[in-house]
């Protein structure tokens, strides 16, 4: 049934071929119709099952909360330069009112103002409301001193999360700023600056209003976008406005350089590399394929006619696409590539056999059906065991990998359809023009490959010592793939040199905190609250957002309100000043001294403790103990003031006279008792936390390390799960995606396997012709590991992918080796070899050309991918030249020894 079909359509195509063509053109144009309505959708959400809650909660937030989408400027250089950089863009930014919502980069100083110590915990306030009992120098810096070691000193989990150790950091560069300014005014030989002096009360009682590193080197600046960032072009478009402004201004600030990151920035990157990744590599592959063909056949035209098929293949691949999905993936993005790899495989056995037959057969309609006839089959049962392969992928319950197997499935028949249907019409057309415009019958180039036809003749000679070193290899590659490794860093599978994976680490490393984050919503203030401090406990955690921060719950509020009333009450008492003299100035020094040795113990401390940061901050103060060289910051100004008293005396007086009416009057709007409700709350922090509907609240979980390394992946993820089994964001579903990918790929490998084995016994209609085709298909896969592993190289989240591919890409050697054994017979090894072997060499160069050509993309996922591919078509070609022709060759002599011996039998 299949030959008679195939014989009739030889000789309607090769009597029609312009007919063919003509129908051909019409789907084609149809299917490109189809394939521009395909949308790209390249974010990582979009490979997990559609039912995944975890997925369906991250799409629901980034739709409700404009605030789970951030676009951070990463700003480096010298401290001042960088802030007036900083005050020179953001009105700028505000001005992109289309894309830009928000601007953070500096502290919410007015509501802070207003509210600080109801924000503050309770067990604090009980600490710090007697440091405001006496506002004059000397009383003041010894209440200081007391908080410190009442705080720091004696109190074993003063620095025992990041929160406390950030209030720590800022508490000291607050107190170091209003110590320069005792400082200034101490230096000072004229008036001292009032705007100076309550610029320190402002440092001192807030911090630095700047979100700046502690060590002054880089500021980060917060864009929070109108658009949720599942609005691909609005991703791009508001990346590409702000990359202008930060170009536009650069020039002006030659010390500060800025650039972009975060999620949004990343996909915008993400796809433009893809696209020319994608765009690049099939160029590249197109260019390859063909000239593997050219220097094969040796025929310029035949390479184009045979690239003209495979175009047209993917188009109407791409349209059927469109209709199906609608969509293609970060993974599937890459199906053009894949395509031109494996599907000139069909053409290259149309071809290689017709030009073959052509040098044989008197015309082109005899010589078309014999080629149909000796290669059709083959093509038939490796596209449809090929795709069947590929479509096995479909039971997996991540989008990514299910959808991946629809389209290249669909893009393999398609590739199989056309090459049957449109590629011999295309063939004789050709020939039949040639020979009109030079008015001679033009026949094929046809080249032998007499390599392949000796080896053939060595193998049937010794079947079984080929066998054993077959045997032996696959053993030793075994071994290697045993031992291979996994490399789970997805930030190795971008693009080398990527500005905004490189900004991410400058986040980790400045902040202690990664810009990747978790988030989960709640549906009141008190669950909001409960879940940020179980949140704020956990080591592996930075910054934790949430409501509370603003507006603690009532509860909490109440208990706090007495502690800020008895600061009111405290500041109303005591508003005398009192002058430092002779007889008290040697009490200010003390202080200054005491002060300095408790910062030399909290800097012990944090350094036990690795507590970096604030060891880098008490040393920036009082100097490094290990450092000969090192000055104490304090204790260069107790020893000024030691030098020079009545002069410090004078100055301090007036310092004194400037800040303590500033400070009294600061401290005491601070001490508001008003309870802090969501009525009073300014709209811009309730956008950030409450959804439009006003029913759920938002908590966001910074990482305090990369996320992207696997171990911490892991272990961030495992205390995000104890803190809410409701928790999502890019990491935790990163990993989900990671478990998914394993247990899937598992299973499909599995069902296409049985698949494959089906449709050859269905095909052959003999379980040992069946068998004979799985087994290069199985050694090849373990050839494919061990090789990798051989090279140096490891698996990755993208390229584990291929495993499950591989055997659909596989299978097709074997299977045409299988096919011309049974049309020529088991013992036409050498003839076999030479023609059908010849076709399978130059498919395995193709496709790996195909496969190599994504080395030269930027995405690095796809190259690791790319090379694994290339690896598994080259180890396939191996193991089914090394094993079938052995086996076969074995099993010939074992029959012809056994018909030899039958006949001595009969003879006797």
């Amino acid at each position: 049934m299949k030959e008679k079909i195939l014989r009739n359509w030889a000789r309607f195509a090769a009597t029609h071929p312009w007919w063919v063509i003509t129908g051909l053109f019409v789907l084609v144009v149809l299917a490109a119709i189809s394939a521009s309505t395909l949308r790209m959708d390249m974010r990582w959400s979009d490979l997990l099952p559609m039912g995944d809650p975890m997925a369906q909660e991250f799409d629901r937030i980034l739709k409700e909360y404009k605030s789970a989408s951030t676009i951070f400027i990463v700003v480096q250089g010298e401290e001042h330069q960088m802030k007036q950089f900083a005050d020179e863009i953001v009105p700028q930014i505000e001005q992109l009112t289309e894309y830009v919502d928000r601007v953070d980069y500096k502290l919410d100083k007015e509501f802070f103002a207003e509210h600080g110590f109801m924000l503050t915990t309770t067990k604090d306030l009980e600490r710090t409301a007697d440091m405001f009992e006496d506002l004059n120098l000397i009383p003041f810096l010894t209440n200081i001193n007391d908080n410190f070691e009442e705080e720091y000193i004696e109190e074993e989990e003063a620095l025992s999360t990041k929160e406390k150790e950030d209030n720590a950091v800022r508490s000291l560069d607050g107190l170091h700023f209003w110590l320069k300014a005792m400082d200034v005014s101490i230096s000072q030989s004229e008036k001292i600056d009032p705007a100076y002096v309550e610029l320190a009360v402002d440092r001192f009682l807030y911090g630095d209003p700047y979100f700046i590193s502690q060590d002054k080197r880089v500021l980060l600046i917060s864009v929070k976008p109108t658009f949720n960032a599942m609005d691909v072009d609005k991703d791009i478009a508001s990346t590409i406005a702000l990359q202008e402004i930060l170009d536009k201004t650069l020039p002006d600030f030659p010390g500060v350089r800025a650039g972009l990151t975060g999620m949004i920035p990343l996909q915008k990157d993400e796809m433009e590399h893809t696209t020319s990744s994608m765009k690049i590599s099939s160029i590249v592959a197109l260019v390859l394929v063909l000239g593997l063909f050219i220097l094969t056949f040796r025929m310029w035209s035949t390479a184009l006619l045979a690239g003209l098929n495979l175009i047209i293949a993917i188009i109407i691949a791409a349209g059927v696409v469109g209709i199906v999905l609608g969509r293609l993936n970060l993974m599937t993005s890459m199906f053009a590539v894949i395509l031109i790899g494996l599907g000139i495989d069909y053409a290259i056995h149309i071809i290689s056999v017709y030009s073959e037959r052509r040098s044989i057969d008197k015309n082109a309609v005899s010589a078309m059906e014999q080629t149909l006839l000796r290669s059709g089959s083959g093509i038939i049962t490796g596209g449809l065991t090929t795709a069947a392969a590929f479509f096995a992928l479909t039971i997996s319950v991540t989008q990514g990998i299910r959808e991946m197997g629809i389209v290249l499935g669909i893009g393999i028949l398609c590739a199989m359809v056309t090459t049957l249907a449109g590629l011999p019409a295309i063939l004789v057309a050709r020939e039949r023009f040639i020979s009109r415009v030079s008015r001679k019958p033009i026949k094929p180039y046809h080249v032998e490959f007499k390599v392949l036809e000796n080896f053939g003749k060595s193998v049937i000679r010794r079947p079984l010592l080929y066998l054993v070193i077959a045997c032996m290899l696959t053993g030793f590659f075994l071994f290697q793939a045993w031992h291979v490794k996994f490399d789970y860093n997805m930030l190795n599978m971008e693009p080398k040199g990527l500005l905004t994976v490189e900004l991410q680490d400058t986040i980790i490393e400045a902040f202690d905190m990664s810009p990747d984050f978790a988030m989960v919503t709640t549906n009141s203030i008190e669950e909001s609250w409960e879940i940020a401090e179980k949140a704020k406990g956990m080591p592996s955690f930075s910054m934790v957002e949430n409501i509370g921060d603003f507006s603690p719950p009532e509860e909490k509020q109440l208990k706090r309100r007495p502690h800020v009333e008895y600061i009111r009450k405290l500041l109303q008492l005591n508003k005398k000043q009192i002058p430092l003299s002779r007889k008290n100035i040697d009490k200010l020094i003390e202080q200054l001294e005491r002060l300095d040795m408790n910062i030399y113990e909290l800097s012990q401390l944090a350094f036990i403790g690795g507590q970096d940061k604030v060891d880098e901050k008490c040393k920036s103060i009082i100097g490094d103990p290990e450092d000969e060289n090192a000055e104490s910051f304090i204790l260069s100004l107790a020893l000024k003031i030691k030098h020079n008293p009545e002069r410090a005396i004078r100055n301090l007086n007036l310092f004194q006279k400037l800040y303590e009416p500033e400070l009294r009057k600061k401290v005491y709007n601070m001490a508001n008792p008003e309870l802090i409700t969501l009525d009073n709350l300014p709209l811009h922090i309730k956008e950030r936390y409450i959804n439009d509907a006003g029913d759920t609240y938002l908590v966001t979980i910074y990482a305090r390390g990369q996320v992207w390394d696997f171990e911490y992946l892991r272990r961030f993820t495992d205390q995000l799960e104890r803190v809410s089994p409701k928790i999502t964001g890019n990491p935790p579903m990163f990993l989900r995606l990671i478990d998914y990918i394993g247990r899937d790929g598992l299973r499909a490998i599995i069902l296409a396997i049985f698949i494959v084995l089906l449709l050859l016994w269905i095909d052959f209609r003999n379980w040992r012709m069946a068998l004979l085709g799985i087994i290069p298909l199985l050694a090849g896969g373990i050839w494919m590991i061990g090789l990798l592993k051989t090279f140096g190289m490891m698996l990755t989240f993208v390229n584990v992918m291929g495993l499950p591919m591989i055997l659909g890409i596989g299978i097709d050697d074997g299977v045409h080796l299988l096919h011309r054994y049974k049309y020529e017979g088991l013992n036409k090894t050498p003839l076999v070899l030479k023609s059908t072997g010849k076709a399978i060499l130059l498919t395995s160069l193709t496709t790996m050309a195909g496969f190599g050509s994504l080395l030269l993309g930027t995405y690095r996922g796809f190259a690791s991918l790319g090379m694994l591919l290339a690896i598994g078509v080259a180890a396939c070609f191996l193991t089914t030249v090394l094993f079938l022709p052995a086996i076969i060759g074995l099993t010939q002599g074992k029959d012809e020894k056994q018909n030899a011996i039958k006949a001595n039998q009969g003879i006797d």
